[in-house]
């Protein structure tokens, strides 16, 4: 699916413009869960784990552009796969990232209807549920240059966030919610829950599927290290922000509930209602422009892959009608699968520490380096070398930890 190119000629994007879209794609639904991140790791451990994905995955996004200029014709992070490992690793890829995007959609389903019920608690979070499907699913249908107006809400929402949890946090005098008065924190964490925050911090830093696009769509390309310092620079205050106010606020009781640092805002008394519901509003209607964005790769892939089935082909032949008729169900049964998912899976902090520990780790430390070694490996210093290995080796052993432990039982962790 990444591995689709535009056939249209588009002028590129300038400097501002990459940065912009660079970091709509960084700051997204993983920052909700960052304070919650902290609450496992502590503030040591937390922040050193903050500090490491923040560089590794700097590194590895300016690694990607050196991959992409190995030889001509490559574009997307398919294309990087193949040309290290051959043509099959495109299949490899593509259901690497359907798997991304399908664990992407169900967060942002449960983001929704957790958002819902924040404001609307007497009603059945599983109905909320349903009533986003039925809203989100046409969306699905819609082409995406429409819905790419949507995108400035991303940032728009993080921000708005940011401000009124901080804002909130003077108000407030007492704890807990206060950032006078705040909560207790830990300085280390309870080990038994520390990997849990492995995929929480890491799901912020998860950008590199598209980072390719944004490169070979600026229009002067040597500036993409300088673009990627500003954008993690600008991405790392928000996340900062956010992460130690959050974890100020509201401490050990940081919930685990899907809405994260929103539930804990609803849930305390003694702030302005009016601004919070506007803020919760802003994390509801994002995720639902999002949903058809996410989805719409895997649905691409589906539809072309229909096409190229002789039978399928045969049966679609008799009238433009039956194609439009596959299309609509195709994407119908798609979401709702994902909806499904949602509904029987709703711990939003679950989710995200699968995202982070096992897709994040995968798609932006480990193969962008396993890549570059392939690629460049007999050209790299030996300083170089030992660290794309050293990357390779720490990020499997975080990966395989959070994986394991976001699949664990509440009462385990």
């Amino acid at each position: 699916m990444q591995d689709i190119k535009h056939e249209e000629t588009y002028i590129g994007s300038n400097f501002r413009q990459s940065i912009f879209n660079s970091c709509n794609i960084l700051i997204g639904i993983g920052i909700l869960a960052l304070p919650l991140g902290f609450h496992y790791s502590g503030w040591v451990i937390g922040i050193s784990l903050f500090a490491f994905c923040l560089g590794v995955t700097n590194y590895t996004a300016k690694v990607l552009a050196k991959c992409l200029d190995y030889e001509e014709g490559l574009y997307t992070y398919a294309d990087m796969g193949a040309a290290a490992f051959g043509h099959k690793a495109r299949l490899a890829i593509s259901i690497l990232f359907s798997l991304e995007l399908i664990a992407s959609a169900t967060a942002l389903v449960i983001l929704v209807g957790d958002s819902l019920h924040t404001l609307f608690s007497d009603t059945s979070i599983i109905l909320l549920k349903v009533i986003a499907w039925m809203v989100m699913t046409p969306l699905t249908l819609i082409a995406i240059r429409y819905l790419s107006y949507f995108s400035l809400l991303g940032i728009l929402s993080a921000i708005s966030l940011v401000a009124v949890i901080i804002i909130d946090g003077f108000i407030k005098h007492d704890k807990p919610g206060s950032l006078i008065d705040h909560m207790e924190t830990e300085i280390w964490p309870s080990w038994a829950s520390l990997p849990m925050s492995f995929g929480l911090i890491m799901a912020g830093f998860t950008g590199h599927a598209v980072f390719p696009t944004v490169y070979r769509d600026m229009q002067d390309p040597r500036q993409y290290p300088k673009m990627v310092n500003i954008t993690y620079a600008v991405t790392t205050v928000v996340y900062l922000l956010l992460a130690v106010s959050g974890y100020l606020m509201f401490g050990n009781t940081t919930m685990q509930e899907v809405t994260l640092i929103t539930q804990n805002i609803m849930s305390t008394d003694g702030y302005w209602r009016p601004l919070n519901n506007f803020v919760v509003w802003l994390v509801a209607i994002n995720p639902i422009a999002k949903y058809a964005l996410t989805l719409n790769p895997i649905n691409l892939t589906l539809e072309l892959s229909y096409y190229s089935s002789p039978f399928m082909e045969e049966c679609l032949n008799s009238g433009r009608g039956r194609r439009t008729a596959l299309k609509v169900l195709s994407r119908i049964l798609v979401s709702t699968i994902v909806v499904f998912i949602a509904i029987n899976f709703p711990q939003f902090d679950r989710i995200m520490g699968v995202l982070g520990s096992f897709f994040s780790f995968t798609i932006s430390a480990i193969f962008p380096c396993i890549c570059h070694l392939k690629l460049y490996g007999e050209t790299l210093n030996r300083k170089e070398y030992l660290l794309n290995v050293g990357i390779i080796i720490i990020c499997c052993i975080l990966s395989t930890f959070g994986t394991i432990w976001a699949f664990l039982p509440t009462d385990h962790v």
